[in-house]
């Protein structure tokens, strides 16, 4: 069950997130590129390959020719995987579990370089 306090401050961190325009407006897949696209409410869209992210690199691109917003924007959700992407997370540029992201960096080190 939550308390008070942590509904009080997820609430307080909603109003934040809706204040500053961080929430998701739009979101698709171009099976062509293989490229997935998010645009937020504050007027920038975050691209990135179906590689780079967990929740989309082993879906094919029927599972993710369907993209959901959830009704606060806080997150793009994938019915056909059941699973989906959070703003939050993909404005920390965070595209996986820790586990995910060592692998990835350590698979790509010469593309930071």
């Amino acid at each position: 069950m939550v308390s008070q306090e942590e509904h009080d401050l997820a609430a307080e961190r909603g109003r934040l997130i809706r204040e500053n325009g961080r929430y998701i407006v739009a979101a698709q897949y171009d099976p062509a590129s293989r490229t997935m696209q998010v645009t937020f409410k504050a007027g920038f869209t975050i691209s990135f390959s179906k590689e780079r992210c967990q929740v989309t690199a082993n879906a094919s691109d029927e599972e993710l020719s369907e993209a959901e917003i959830s009704p606060a924007g806080w997150s793009v959700d994938f019915p056909k995987i059941d699973d989906g992407l959070t703003a939050e997370g993909l404005l920390e540029g965070r595209f996986g579990n820790a586990q995910w992201e060592r692998e990835w960096a350590a698979k790509h080190q010469s593309v930071a370089a």
